[in-house]
């Protein structure tokens, strides 16, 4: 708890205004980039670069050039897991947002269970699948940043304590796990879903 009340303190008394909204913005609305990005690396899978720069590093049979589409259902199939994932943690044990306990934080809401943090859970389902396309370490360096951001915001602005950042790494990892070991599975699904656009096209057209 200790974290959190040093965050908390600070944002208190020691937080800028500037500072208090930014952090307020990204604890709300970081998480939207993620839905920007799928819908990106589904639309632009035509214009990727050379097949070596988006292949899945330890499965390169199951990413090629042109399959930012499955790129993109392996993501969101890692998202949903580990959401499922972040529900049933929550069912196990849970305590009442910092907003609930104190009148002294910078977001609060109806009272409900903070264990693990949701937005976090997104974000960090989000990084971990681009530490494994070769060329996209960088990307997933950086979502993992933004992710990290996100948690960290969200415990600043009192919607949630450390350990419920914790958990949502946690539940996002093990997400990650899950998606890759049934990566058959999801290929098939996402090659569907391709199918399925193609024919939609092919009529509309």
């Amino acid at each position: 708890m200790l974290g959190r009340h040093l965050l908390q303190f600070y944002a208190n008394h020691g937080g800028t205004p500037l500072l208090n909204e930014v952090m307020v913005f990204v604890a709300e609305n970081l998480v939207y980039l993620i839905p920007i990005a799928l819908l990106y690396l589904w639309f632009t899978s035509g214009e990727e670069q050379p097949d070596s720069s988006f292949r899945m590093a330890l499965v390169p049979a199951w990413f090629t050039a042109e399959d930012g589409k499955s790129k993109s259902v392996f993501i969101f199939f890692t998202i949903v897991v580990s959401l499922i994932i972040s529900y049933g943690m929550g069912q196990l044990y849970a305590h009442p947002a910092p907003y609930v306990i104190s009148q002294q934080t910078l977001l609060g809401g109806v009272p409900e269970n903070s264990f693990p943090s949701q937005h976090t859970t997104v974000m960090f389902a989000f990084a971990w699948p681009l530490f494994y396309l070769q060329g996209r370490w960088r990307d997933g360096l950086i979502a993992v940043v933004l992710a990290s951001l996100v948690g960290v915001s969200r415990v600043y602005v009192g919607v949630h304590y450390p350990i419920d950042i914790v958990g949502a790494v946690g539940a996002s990892l093990l997400g990650f796990v899950l998606v890759y070991v049934a990566r058959g599975p999801v290929m098939t699904f996402a090659d569907q879903c391709v199918r399925i656009e193609e024919y939609v096209s092919g009529v509309v057209t």
